[in-house]
């Protein structure tokens, strides 16, 4: 499935004064600290993105937290956009499949613009 059929969009992980944290949507991946995109598991199974959560994925080599959530998972953002990324371990070595724990227990790659 392409990863452009999940209404991706990159994101930044904030801390602000208030004390709370926010999940930014920004435009470019060369602003971006992560990734969240609708789940391909549910996704296919509805058939819609209508009821279908999201997956989020940070990226410590950009910048977010080690406490940031979901986790403890990273991602290297390799690609230029939403239709070449690749999701690598990060740091390297560490596993670079993405496994959610609870709800549906989707468990895949993104590889070059495309979720399996």
């Amino acid at each position: 499935m392409k990863l452009t059929d999940l209404a991706p969009q990159w994101m930044r992980y904030e801390k602000r004064d208030d004390g709370h944290t926010y999940f930014v949507p920004v435009e470019a991946i060369s602003e971006a600290q992560g990734i969240k995109f609708l789940c391909p598991k549910c996704f296919a199974e509805k058939g819609t993105a209508s009821g279908v959560h999201s997956v989020i994925c940070w990226s410590r080599s950009r910048g977010a937290p080690e406490d940031a959530r979901p986790g403890p998972g990273r991602w290297a953002l390799d690609g230029t956009n939403f239709e070449d990324l690749t999701l690598n371990a990060d740091p390297p070595g560490t596993k670079r499949s993405v496994l959610l724990i609870g709800g549906c227990e989707w468990h895949g790659f993104i590889t070059n613009g495309e979720a399996a």
